[in-house]
């Protein structure tokens, strides 16, 4: 008899210690809605805004280049600290893309944004965006 409760309470303790490991830690997202600096070298009056619900992403820019303004809209999707959305330039430039894709990856501090972009004449180059608010 003292074998089988103390069998008992043996299993009692490996079964509850171990259903308590198997909780993880919900660690929360970063909000990434806002207003978002370009700090893309060249750029002047550069300025994005980021809007997410439930992992899908919408991206906003406006900048100028040498007097020239720029606009372009995307939507996308986020997983973890990545984002990726392509975007359709709605008041281009002349000679620079129409569309592309820009991948971003969200800093551990949450006020930075970095990655790269590919436009639609496969041109490739850094991207990055600092938080204003």
């Amino acid at each position: 008899m003292k074998i089988k409760l103390s069998l008992i309470f043996l299993f009692t303790i490996i079964f509850s210690n171990f259903s308590f490991s198997q909780e993880k830690s919900v660690v929360a997202k970063t909000d990434i809605n806002g207003v978002w600096e370009d700090i893309n070298s060249g750029v002047q009056n550069a300025v994005a805004i980021i809007s997410e619900k439930d992992g899908e992403i919408v991206f906003s820019h406006y900048l100028e280049w040498k007097g020239h303004k720029f606009v372009e809209i995307g939507t996308g999707k986020r997983t973890g600290n990545t984002i990726i959305y392509t975007v359709d330039v709605t008041l281009p430039i002349e000679g620079w893309a129409t569309q592309g894709t820009h991948t971003l990856t969200l800093s551990e501090d949450g006020n930075t944004l970095e990655g790269s972009y590919i436009d639609n004449k496969k041109r490739t180059g850094p991207i990055f965006f600092k938080r204003v608010r």
